[in-house]
């Protein structure tokens, strides 16, 4: 399968998740799961980052600029899920190399993405992935507050502004209008 055929197969409405991820896999994956390997230097957590990489990449195919950039994509989504998991230490040192031959997990993989019950799983690994550039790609971490400025803050400002209104709406049933006037200083005038 091309890579324009694989994109347009992971845009389509009619391929289910499962048949998605296995496409993945097939053209990217041990690929991907070497990258992951080396850049985390454990087996593990490269098979939690590939599982998690190729959740993101089905979730936010629609960035992907074209065709020609799909490899290159996929592997900025591995990076960023590898930074996301680096644990200084982990298996580093003279013991640890990389294995000769990867041997590719491929139902641990499955399982961890497609496996039933796994919504919200998927759901929050997608949501915290997403912070897209204009040109398709994943922002590096130090850029994503600073690409959502006040987009971000609107749910915060939305509750500060609804419980302002309740303030304002409590006050009015309970002070007996919007213009009443009361208190010491009021008395003190008239």
């Amino acid at each position: 399968m091309t890579d324009r055929d694989l994109l347009r197969a992971l845009r389509s409405s009619r391929t289910s998740a499962g048949d998605a991820y296995t496409y993945l896999l097939d053209a990217y994956g041990e690929e991907l799961y070497r990258s992951c390997i080396l850049a985390l230097r454990d087996r593990d957590a490269a098979h939690v980052a590939l599982r998690d990489t190729l959740i993101v990449a089905r979730a936010h195919i629609r960035h992907v600029p074209d065709a020609c950039h799909l490899r290159e994509w996929l592997h900025v989504l591995a990076e960023a899920e590898c930074a996301r998991r680096a644990v200084r230490g982990s298996g580093s040192g003279p013991q640890w190399r990389m294995p000769e031959h990867v041997e590719f997990v491929r139902s641990r993989v499955i399982d961890g993405m497609a496996g039933p019950g796994l919504d919200a799983y998927r759901a929050h690994v997608s949501a915290r992935a997403d912070h897209f550039g204009r040109d398709g790609f994943p922002l590096p971490a130090a850029a994503r507050p600073l690409a959502r400025g006040l987009v971000a803050l609107l749910p915060v400002l939305a509750v500060l502004l609804c419980l302002l209104l309740a303030v304002l709406v409590a006050d009015c049933l309970l002070g007996g209008g919007w213009g009443t006037a009361r208190g010491p200083a009021v008395d003190a005038v008239r």
